[in-house]
């Protein structure tokens, strides 16, 4: 309890962020009614401010875009959209289902452009591939995480072709993005540990050491071909990343979760 004091006190701040920004917001959309952009910009805002609060350094090669763009990024905790919409506010994220029914988090996400996908059914993905493209058909880019979880493997876990099919029928490249975090032990796997309980125990130490890289835009007509590349230029930039930390000892527990979860999957289609 005592070694996590400064992980509460951040827990708490959080909160109060939060309740701050949310209560901003809505008294303005009272007036004004709910805008996109304005939430985007309170995002933002919040943004700075916890990055401040919860003491992450982050260090950043290459430079998104100055048109919306669609990003694509591993994924390794609940942080890595905070991180980049620092680079992209206006950006909307594409989030699993799970987050909506987060306490105070889920509702607050309603006005900050998530887009939810429950990955297990088909008519969320394809409503989410058309909320993607009406996303960016609008002028905001949209950031996803193809892995679909986070994870805590070296390199990424198997890409879902879905969104490099919606960037090839769009003619819409893709702008990678490598993001990675010096302490093995601040990826989050949520099947292991609760968002609060990895919240304290990650943010209790003073500092959160954080890499991202944003590589050029990336085109290919074939849709396999073209989610390898994206794959293998996050793949080798993570694995230099993590050499310029001086080597992560990375010990993965997800795999081992992907594997029960394909087992669950199994015996519930054949049920």
């Amino acid at each position: 309890m005592k070694k996590n004091l400064r992980g509460y006190f951040r827990f708490f701040l959080f909160i109060v962020l939060v309740l701050f920004y949310l209560t901003r917001y809505l008294i303005g959309a009272l007036f004004k009614g709910r805008d996109l952009k304005r939430g985007l910009n309170y995002r933002l805002k919040f943004a700075h401010a916890i990055r401040k609060v919860i003491g992450v350094d982050i260090e950043v090669k290459g430079s998104p875009p100055d048109h919306p763009a669609l990003y694509v990024g591993n994924h390794r905790t609940y942080y890595d959209p905070g991180g980049v919409s620092l680079d992209v506010p206006m950006s909307v994220v594409v989030a699993k289902a799970e987050i909506r029914d987060w306490p105070l988090i889920g509702y607050a996400t309603d006005f900050i452009g998530i887009i939810f996908v429950d990955r297990n059914n088909p008519d969320s993905r394809k409503a989410t591939r058309v909320a993607m493209a009406d996303a960016l058909e609008r002028g905001f880019s949209v950031l996803i995480y193809p892995e679909g979880t986070t994870g805590d493997r070296p390199t990424t876990l198997p890409f879902s072709p879905g969104t490099f099919a919606m960037a090839v029928k769009m003619g819409v490249p893709i702008v990678p993005i490598a993001m990675e975090y010096k302490h093995p032990a601040d990826a989050w796997i949520s099947r292991t540990q609760s968002f609060a309980s990895h919240y304290i125990q990650t943010y209790s130490k003073k500092r959160t050491p954080v890499k991202i890289r944003y590589g050029e835009p990336m085109f290919d007509e074939n849709v396999e071909t073209f989610m390898a590349k994206v794959k293998a230029w996050i793949d080798e930039n993570l694995l230099e990343i993590q050499a310029e930390f001086g080597g992560v000892a990375w010990e993965s527990k997800v795999d081992d979760i992907l594997k029960q979860k394909a087992l669950e999957q199994a015996k519930k289609a054949a049920s």
